[in-house]
């Protein structure tokens, strides 16, 4: 079991991501890690799943996959570092019976956990090319499964606190650690500030040991999972830290069948209590035998630091990877002023949850609640004591844009709900409120808890589930009706047949054998030698004065203003996609103040591309440079010779089967005007054959190198100064000559990164990025390590400034061998 102390005095584990209790495809894949504490040998992890109608199965894991961040939680665990596992299997239909088993060192084998699974296969009607309507029955199954579930009470309010009572505890202490993630951080200054003001003398310490006695003190430790890997368990042993649990409430803000959670369960055994910010979590603590309180979250003044007002339509979108904490240097994570500000200009915070989980993010919804946002959510559990549709929106995850445009389109009602949910949080959802209800409940079971720890499995006292949800409230009748529309299986049937040309499933595409892709390394080492010789002849051409291009120059270029912004255009047999390329950059300069200019690159197309291209700059209003190259050199030179033609101090970079929206240009260049950026970027919409088919997000994360030395994730398709790439060398050629075409842009923003240059972020969809069936990173892939063997050679010390983490330059760490290791970057 779960938390048991037997178990825990041997193993550890953690899974990565929740396991659904209900799922609706037959595949389960299942990742995490499991290490013995006392460092024995395990030899195998499987997967038994049992179903009534068929003969069971058994999967063995494959196991020793490189887990870094399980080697500094466990340092004295030499097998810690390759502890990761993953589980693949295709369950059958109906209720399945998952028990998961480790072999000891005795070779015996040892269920540590336990999981019903029910498996409804509607990705069959995905199969046969219908994944709206499959979407469309997942939803409705949601819907009556939620109408199903009854509350177990009714919700109350919880009111401001005029006369505190009285409380033995007269001393609060909360422990945490600076490596935590920001809005732990701001949780417990709000749970602290609560404290305070029902009269409490309450501290909130930072990588500080906890009293070993109590000492007539409430000690509290903010999200034991942080606060143990990242501070307690490098200070003390296990054992200690242990024994140090039984004076220690938990207060943990992390969902249930997550790793972090499962974290936080094999310690709470050890803990006085466990508090939870969230009903679901308190159930699902005492379901696994935990003795669980609710510390529900409220308002407090600290929250109030701007004045309400509305802003101009414009669009944030904020996206935070996980797998480590976000702290002050961490980019992709909004400062508290920041974000407060940002929240204050806004009229409507659409939420979206991380996972399949319907769970109320609590600290969230606070934050745009106090900030008077009109909160867009899909559906959630654990909102109580709010009311869904009077304090804030909820409507299913497909239908959240309607929902959006509809509150937006009428302001009164918009701000309505904002006032009515900023109102509530004010008077009835104080946080004093809660930390005095919480007070009441841990004192009032002082003496039913068992000595050292909070398990309650052998205590005679129930513990009963805490969720306790109201119905939402009805939405207005024009948004039913407009919603009930797109929830029909005639509109998902309909979409699915519009749709069924364009759609590309990734899933279904072929991973290539060992055979073909040695003969592809083949052909493209062919292909680069030619590049090679060609840009070779090139430079000698040009050491000598002749002339290697052809520059044309439209009417408008000779009386056009000196451009701020060139845009240039790098073609290559794109005939069929230059001249729409055109025109969205036109559209786009529209809303410009400044004049721009267009730099075309024909790289030596053997298609009418050039033709089309010197149609649409005769047709043009603007100032737009044409260059033929006699020689096909490659995608890094032919950015190279238009950064060098072109005028302007910014350059915008794109490629000719790309697109931009209106606004792109604007924004962009208002950013590097205000922030004097070296460089910046937008988010990137994927699409295949038309926008109005997107596949998914590029260059979503803001600038933050410590993300960038994992992994490539910001595009080439991005504004920069010109003089900035120059002094940088332009894009390296050397990238294609012991690799392929595509990872030089990863190249260019690792030299940012490197050089300390500062790049600017939009968060919002201004550019639009084309996915050919056969794209040009999926060669690239093919000379991963040499390429990755550059990176570590050029950018290890960027590399060395933050801790390991699972990838380095795009490759699992557990793929890497020499290089690193000589570079004693990684034991």
């Amino acid at each position: 079991m779960i938390g048991s102390k037997t178990f825990e005095d041997e193993f550890a584990y953690g899974f990565d991501d929740p396991i659904a209790g209900v799922t609706f495809t037959r595949a389960l894949r299942i990742s995490g890690w499991l290490v013995n504490v006392k460092a024995r040998p395990i030899h195998g992890i499987r997967l038994i799943a049992r179903n009534s109608l068929w003969p069971r199965q058994v999967r063995r894991a494959r196991r020793k996959r490189s887990r870094p961040d399980i080697a500094a939680a466990f340092p004295d665990v030499p097998d810690a570092v390759a502890s990761g596992f993953l589980l693949e299997i295709r369950l059958r239909s109906g209720r399945n019976e998952l028990s998961l088993q480790v072999q000891d060192e005795q070779k015996q084998w040892r269920t540590y956990f336990n999981a019903t699974i029910k498996v409804l296969p509607f990705d069959l009607i995905e199969k046969i090319g219908l994944p709206n309507v499959r979407d469309h029955f997942i939803s409705k199954f949601q819907r009556r499964h939620a109408a199903r579930s009854t509350p177990l009470e009714s919700a109350k309010s919880i009111r401001h606190v005029t006369e505190p009572p009285e409380f033995q505890t007269r001393r609060v202490v909360i422990y945490g650690t600076l490596r935590s993630n920001l809005f732990i951080r701001e949780v417990g200054e709000l749970v602290a500030a609560g404290f305070a003001e029902l009269g409490c003398d309450a501290k909130l310490l930072f990588d500080r040991l906890p009293e070993q006695e109590n000492n007539n003190a409430l000690q509290i430790v903010l999200t034991p999972h942080e606060y143990y890997n990242l501070f307690l368990l490098e200070q003390v042993p296990r054992k200690t830290a242990r024994e140090l649990s039984a004076n220690l409430v938990f207060l943990c803000t992390e969902q249930p069948a997550t790793g972090w959670f499962e974290q936080n369960l094999r310690w709470g055994c050890y803990a006085r209590a466990v508090a939870d910010i969230n009903p679901l979590g308190v159930d699902s603590y005492r379901s696994h035998g935990i003795r669980a309180h609710h510390l529900p979250l409220g308002y407090h003044e600290l929250f109030a630091r701007h004045a309400d007002f509305f802003s101009q339509r414009n669009c944030h979108l904020r996206f935070v990877p996980l797998g480590f904490a976000k702290t002050e240097l961490s980019r992709s994570y909004l400062p508290a002023a920041k974000r407060n500000v940002l929240l204050a200009n806004s009229k409507i915070l659409l939420n979206v949850h991380y996972s399949d989980q319907q769970y109320f993010e609590w600290h969230r919804m606070l934050l745009g609640l106090a900030n008077g946002c009109c909160i867009v959510t899909e559906n959630c559990a654990g909102y109580a004591p709010l009311v869904p549709n009077k304090h804030f929106v909820m409507v299913e995850s497909g239908v959240l844009i309607e929902a959006c445009q509809y509150y937006l389109e009428r302001p009164d009602e918009c701000a309505r709900i904002a006032a009515d949910g900023a109102e509530f949080v004010r008077t009835k959802l104080r946080q004093a409120a809660g930390c005095s209800a919480f007070l009441q409940a841990l004192e009032h079971d002082n003496n039913d808890i068992v000595p050292g720890g909070a398990s309650s499995c052998e205590s005679r006292l129930p513990l009963k589930a805490l969720h306790f949800d109201s119905p939402p409230a009805a939405l207005p009748r024009e948004l039913r009706s407009a919603l009930s529309g797109k929830r029909s299986f005639w509109s998902a049937l309909r979409k699915d047949l519009l749709e069924a040309d364009t759609s590309v499933d990734e899933s279904l595409k072929s991973v290539p054998s060992p055979e073909e892709q040695e003969r592809l390394r083949q052909e493209i080492a062919a292909k680069r030698a030619g590049y090679v010789r060609r840009r070779h002849e090139q430079e000698s051409r040009l050491n000598v004065g002749e002339q290697v291009w052809t520059i044309y120059e439209n009417a408008e270029f000779a009386r056009a203003a000196a451009p701020q912004i060139s845009v240039i255009i790098t073609l290559y047999n794109y005939a069929s996609f230059i001249e729409s390329c055109i025109e969205a950059i036109d559209r786009s300069a529209d809303l410009l103040n400044v004049p721009i200019e267009i730099v075309i690159v024909d790289d030596a197309s053997t298609d009418d591309s050039l033709a089309r291209a010197r149609r649409a700059q005769k047709s043009l209003a603007r100032a737009v440079r044409l260059v033929q190259k006699r020689f096909n050199t490659g995608l890094a030179d032919a950015r190279n010779v238009g950064t060098r033609i072109a005028r302007a101090p910014y350059v915008f970079m794109m490629d000719a089967d790309n697109l931009v929206t209106p606004p792109a240009l604007s924004f962009l260049f208002n950013t590097m005007e205000r922030y004097q950026c070296g460089a910046a970027y937008s988010i990137l919409c994927r699409f295949s054959k038309s926008p109005k088919h997107p596949l998914g997000l590029l260059s979503h994360y803001d600038w933050d190198p410590e993300i960038l030395v994992q992994g490539p994730y910001v595009d080439a398709m991005a504004m920069f100064r010109r003089d900035t790439l120059l002094e940088l060398g332009g894009y390296d050629h050397t990238l294609s000559e012991i690799g392929w075409f595509g990872w030089e842009d990863y190249d260019m923003w690792l030299r940012f990164a490197q050089n300390d240059l500062p790049v600017g972020f939009v968060p919002n969809i201004l550019c639009l990025y084309r996915q050919h069936e056969a794209s040009m990173i999926n060669s690239t892939n093919l000379f991963a390590h040499e390429l990755v063997g550059l990176f570590q050679k050029r950018y290890q010390s960027l590399a060395n400034r933050f801790a390991p983490r699972e990838k380095l330059f795009g490759i699992d760490r557990e793929k890497l061998t020499a290089p690193i290791e000589m570079n004693g970057a990684i034991s």
